[in-house]
């Protein structure tokens, strides 16, 4: 049985939340169910700070010229002169145009008319470089996949630490912690009462949590480092551990104080006897220690019914990658170097992809965030000499990566609405810790960052923002149109807190009404649909 708005509120808020919301004047968020809004997040980091325009190319034909060496580097393609940036859709380019409005446009290091050319030498930088396939997979006209991705250029991080960043990213609030929820559990929140068949609303596979702060204890993050740990943590399949306690019978839902609920408790005769042990604590000391004391209880609820849903059959039974291999361009156990052969790895050394897939397409999940790489681990925190220049190698193929699983879920139909596929239903967010400085000064901590958005809710073949060409030195981004929380539109440099907000709005969540981001934030504006 599906619960209310309200009960929902009752059994789930704690006293940190309602404090949160009381000073504010927030009401809870509840997603719209407007046709073509996003269900699930997929959100994935790639770790170490990014030099997004050695794979994308926001600048004017001056500012390549400027900030980006020339192409070069032979069989470790590396720079890119204007003559190479095309838009992906192939239509013409204007590099004359300062923006900040453009098409999605890369510096094109393949060979169109042999995408999967590793060895012919490039004639458009004067046989330079030598062809390198990864990228494409995000121009490949059979797919397209470029009308379902936007680019958000130039927005300030606030920050250039790697910890801030990483809260800043995922918050839109740069800090030593959480001052606000992440944009995960916003949504876990946000579709719990929509979708209360789903067990684990808010999963971190790896890296740092992506923080309810106050939120319902259904919107806290669960941790799984792979797909082996969902045995032991979240199934009674251990006879060791359950023997004699798998027995559950339904039991009446009440929340921390004892007021009825909608729905039941699936409980083992522990879970009964905790449950309300736990309840008859509540105002025994302060009401710091009632908040934990209603969390704790809340999520010892959720685990009684994730476990009940026996989420390790449903998972054994959901293949991942299943769709793009009858494609023979996109084979499973695609491997990946830089140079010809000096550094290689295969799919699964970037991250556990096929497990976020088993996670998404199983509808057992709200959000997912997944820690990234490139092959056999490599994370782009490249301080060292000549960092940029192996960052750049490493980055087409983590992109690559990336592309490959948007297609995938781009050919799986939606569980929930067969007339969607999964991208549809998902917006996948990808993001890193700060942007870095330009190659020509190095590769070092930089505030100004990118966010990269695809799938459902948005507009896609569109790269918004850019980089203040009379800057020397690493830019920082160009004023973008923006529509404030009042409503108001101007036109200013975007920070984290509007890629956050850009993000929730994707979902039909009201900046200043279903969410609250402090510091002030817009939306960018012509990214999210109607």
């Amino acid at each position: 049985m599906k619960l209310s708005r309200r009960n929902l509120f009752q059994a789930a808020f704690g006293a940190a939340h309602v404090g949160l919301m009381a000073r504010y004047g927030l009401p809870s968020a509840m997603a719209q169910s407007a046709s073509g809004r996003p269900t699930k997040m997929l959100a994935i980091w790639l770790v170490g700070g990014l030099h997004w325009e050695s794979f994308f190319a926001p600048m004017t034909r001056a500012g390549i010229q400027k900030f980006i060496p020339p192409a070069q580097g032979g069989n470790y393609a590396y720079g890119y002169n204007p003559e190479q940036v095309e838009h992906l859709d192939r239509s013409p380019v204007d590099l004359m145009s300062p923006g900040p409005v453009r098409k999605l446009r890369v510096p094109v290091y393949w060979n169109w008319a042999n995408p999967s050319d590793r060895n012919g030498n490039n004639p458009v930088v004067g046989n330079a470089q030598v062809y390198r396939p990864e990228g494409y997979v995000w121009a490949n006209p059979a797919y397209k996949l470029y009308e379902k991705a936007v680019l958000l250029v130039g927005a300030d991080q606030g920050t250039a630490a790697h910890a801030s960043g990483l809260i800043a990213s995922m918050s839109g609030v740069a800090g030593s912690t959480f001052r606000a929820p992440s944009v995960q559990a916003v949504v876990a929140n946000a579709m719990a009462s929509r979708f209360p068949d789903r067990p684990l609303p808010n999963v971190a596979l790896g890296g740092p949590l992506p923080m309810a702060l106050g939120l319902p204890a259904l919107a806290n993050p669960t941790l799984l480092s792979s797909s082996a740990s969902v045995e032991p943590t979240l199934s009674d399949r251990r006879d060791g551990t359950w023997h004699g306690l798998r027995a559950r019978k339904d039991e009446p839902a009440l929340a921390f104080d004892g007021t009825p609920m909608s729905g039941a408790v699936p409980a083992t005769a522990v879970d009964s006897a905790l449950l309300k042990a736990v309840r008859r604590e509540r105002g025994t000391s302060s009401a710091g220690t009632d908040g934990y004391l209603e969390q704790l209880y809340d999520t010892y609820k959720g685990a009684s019914r994730t476990i009940r849903r026996d989420m390790l059959s449903v998972l054994e039974k959901t293949p991942a990658w299943e769709k793009l291999k009858a494609d023979p361009a996109y084979p499973e156990d695609w491997m990946a170097c830089t140079g010809y052969a000096d550094a290689c790895g295969t799919m699964p050394s970037m991250g556990d992809y096929a497990f976020a897939l088993q996670l998404l397409k199983s509808d057992l999940v709200s959000t997912v965030n997944l820690r990234a790489t490139s092959i056999e681990g490599f994370t782009f925190d490249s301080h060292f000499v000549n960092g940029q220049i192996v960052h750049a190698q490493y980055l087409r193929i983590a992109l690559e990566m990336v592309g490959r699983m948007c297609l995938e879920m781009s050919l799986t139909p939606s569980r929930s609405d067969p007339s969607r596929s999964l991208l549809d239903e998902t917006l996948v967010y990808v993001y890193s810790d700060f942007g870095r400085t330009f190659p020509k000064v190095g590769s070092d901590h930089h505030p100004a960052t990118c966010a990269l958005l695809v799938g459902g809710g948005i507009q896609g073949n569109q790269m918004i923002g850019g980089y203040d060409e009379r800057m020397d030195g690493s830019p920082m981004g160009i004023p973008v149109r923006l529509v404030e929380e009042s409503g108001d539109i101007t036109t200013r440099t975007p920070t984290s807190q509007d890629v956050a907000a850009t993000v929730l709005r994707a979902y039909g969540l009201v900046p200043g009404k279903d969410f609250f981001i402090p510091g002030g934030y817009g939306v960018f504006d012509g990214v999210v649909r109607s």
